[in-house]
C-alpha cells in the first residue's frame, strides 16, 4: 500500500461556503472560553451516561416490580438505544446547519423530563415505561451527534486528541457512577428503584443553566483555518461520507465492539451478582448493592485509565507510524479477549481473579473510544462531521448495543428453559454472553483493515480544506 495521493486532487466542494483567513492558521480563540466549554460538555456527557446506566444498577428490582423476564429487561436498553439511533441522522443534519448549543439545551431538557416521568409509572404499565425510556434516547441523541464537532472546532492535532480523550473519560466514569448512584440511592430509599431515576434530572437542570450562561458555540471549521457553512443536501453529505473507506471500517469496528460492551455493561452486574450467590451458597441482599458498587468503581477507573492510555499510546505511536490510531484500536480489542473469556468462565469459583480480569478487559476495550472520535474528526471535513457522527451512531447502535442486550436476554431465556434454580440462571446467562468475545474480535479485524486507508483519507480531507482556502486567497 503506497501513501502517494497524487490522484486525490483537492477541489473546493460545491456544497461548502468558506470564508478565507489572512493565513491558514486557526482562528484566534479564547483559551478560557474553550476550557469552560470543555468542562460543561464533559459534565453533560458524564450526566448522559449516568442516566443511561443508573437503571442497570437497579435492573433486578425493576424486573420484580414489573414482573418481567430477562428478555423484557434487555428490551429496556434496546428501545432506549433504538430511539437514540433512529433520531441520530436528523440531529446530524441539524447539527451541520443550525445552532448546536440550542440542540444540546433542548436535548438535555427532554431527557431530564422523561427520566423523571419514568419513575412514576405504575407496575401494570410496563409498556409506558418502555415508551418513556425511548424518549430519553431521543434527548440524548441530540447531544451525542454534535458535542464532539464543537470540540473539533476549538482544537486541532494533538490537542484535539487530548480534549476528545478527556471528553470520552465521561463515558466510563458516568457509566460507573450510574451503577453506583442507581443502586445506592435505591438502597437509601428502602430499595425503591424509582428514586434512582430522580437524581440525574436535577443535575440536568444545572447543566442547562451552565450551557445558557457560559457556553459560546465556535464557528464550524475555525480550528482548521476556515469558517465553513453548509449549502448541500443531507443525501449528498451522506453519499460523500460513505465514500470514505476508513470511516466505514472504523464504524464497523466500533459497532462490533459496542455489541460486546453494550451487552456486558447491561448484564454484567446481574451476572456477577448470580456468581456471588453461587460462590457463597446463599442469597445475601447486600450482594446486589456491593456488586453494583464494585462494578461501578472498576468501570470508572478502568475507563479513565483505558481512554488516557489508549490516547497516549496512539499519540506516541503516530510519530513512528501515522496509521497508528486504528492499529492501536484493533490490538487493544484482541488483547482484551482472553480476559473477557476468563471473566465468563471463572466468575463462579474465583471471585477475586474475576474482578482483576474485568478491570483489564474494560481498560483495553475502553482505550479506543477517544481514538474513534478523533479519527472521524480528521477524515471528514468540518461541514460533514455531525452528519458522519450521526451515521456512525446509527450503524453502531442498530447492529451493536441496541440489539445486543435483548439478543443476550433471549439466548439466556432459551438456555434456561424455564428453570429458576441459581446455577441454571448463571449458566444460561454465561452461555449467552459467550457470544460477545467472538463479535468483538470481528471489530478488531475491521480496525486493522482501516489502517490501510486511514492516511490517504486524512490527507484528502485536510488538503481539500487547505486548497479551498488557497483558491479563495488567490481570488481576493
Amino acid at each position: 500500500m503506497t501513501d502517494d495521493i497524487s490522484d486525490l486532487t483537492p477541489m473546493l466542494p460545491s456544497d461548502v461556503e468558506i470564508t478565507p483567513l489572512i493565513s491558514k492558521a486557526p482562528l484566534a480563540s479564547n483559551p478560557w472560553k474553550n476550557a469552560i466549554t470543555m468542562i460543561v460538555l464533559f459534565l453533560i456527557n458524564l450526566l448522559n451516561f449516568m442516566d443511561r446506566f443508573a437503571i442497570a444498577g437497579v435492573l433486578e428490582q425493576i424486573k420484580v416490580y414489573f414482573d418481567i423476564g430477562d428478555a423484557e429487561a434487555g428490551l429496556l436498553q434496546t428501545v432506549f438505544v433504538c430511539s437514540y439511533m433512529a433520531l441520530a441522522p436528523l440531529f446530524g443534519y441539524l447539527g451541520d446547519r443550525y445552532s448546536r448549543k440550542l440542540m444540546i439545551i433542548l436535548g438535555v431538557t427532554l431527557w431530564s423530563i422523561t427520566t423523571v416521568a419514568g419513575s412514576f409509572v405504575p407496575k401494570n404499565l410496563f409498556w409506558l415505561f418502555l415508551l418513556l425510556r425511548s424518549l430519553v434516547g431521543v434527548g440524548e441523541a441530540s447531544y451525542s451527534c454534535v458535542a464532539p464537532t464543537i470540540i473539533a472546532d476549538m482544537f486541532k492535532d494533538d490537542m484535539r486528541t487530548t480534549m476528545l480523550a478527556l471528553f470520552n473519560i465521561a463515558v466510563p466514569l458516568g457509566g460507573g457512577l450510574g451503577y453506583i448512584v442507581g443502586s445506592y440511592v435505591s438502597k437509601a430509599f428502602n430499595n425503591d428503584w424509582r428514586w434512582a431515576l430522580r437524581v440525574t434530572p436535577v443535575l440536568g437542570v444545572v447543566c442547562v443553566i451552565l450551557l445558557i450562561a457560559l457556553v459560546k458555540e465556535p464557528e464550524r471549521g475555525s480550528a482548521d483555518g476556515a469558517r465553513m457553512q453548509k449549502r448541500s443536501s443531507w443525501f449528498y453529505d451522506v453519499k460523500q461520507v460513505l465514500k470514505i473507506k476508513s470511516f466505514l471500517l472504523t464504524t464497523l469496528g466500533f459497532t462490533w465492539v459496542a455489541f460486546a460492551l453494550g451487552s456486558l455493561s447491561w448484564w454484567g452486574p446481574i451476572f456477577l451478582e448470580k456468581a456471588h450467590i453461587l460462590a457463597k451458597g446463599q442469597d445475601d441482599p447486600k450482594d446486589a448493592a456491593n456488586v453494583a458498587l464494585f462494578f461501578g468503581i472498576i468501570t470508572c477507573v478502568a475507563g479513565i485509565v483505558g481512554v488516557l492510555l489508549g490516547s497516549e499510546i496512539a499519540r506516541r505511536y503516530r510519530k513512528i507510524n501515522q496509521r497508528g490510531d486504528p492499529i492501536v484500536c484493533g490490538i487493544a480489542v484482541i488483547l482484551a479477549m482472553p480476559f473477557l473469556f476468563g471473566v465468563l468462565l471463572l466468575s463462579k469459583d474465583h471471585l477475586t481473579l474475576t474482578w482483576i480480569f474485568i478491570f483489564i478487559a474494560e481498560t483495553l476495550l475502553c482505550s479506543n473510544w477517544a481514538l474513534i472520535s478523533d479519527m472521524l474528526m480528521y477524515i471528514v471535513i468540518p461541514t460533514r462531521r455531525a452528519t458522519a457522527s450521526s451515521i456512525q451512531i446509527f450503524i453502531m447502535h442498530l447492529f451493536g448495543d441496541a440489539s445486543s442486550p435483548y439478543i443476550i436476554g433471549q439466548i439466556s431465556d432459551f438456555f434456561r428453559k424455564g428453570a429458576d434454580d441459581r446455577l441454571t440462571q448463571w449458566v444460561s446467562l454465561r452461555n449467552a454472553l459467550m457470544l460477545t468475545p467472538f463479535v468483538a474480535t470481528m471489530g478488531a479485524a475491521a480496525f486493522l483493515f482501516a489502517a490501510i486507508f486511514i492516511l490517504q483519507d486524512r490527507r484528502r480531507a485536510q488538503e481539500t480544506i487547505e486548497s479551498s482556502v488557497d483558491d479563495l486567497h488567490s481570488n481576493l
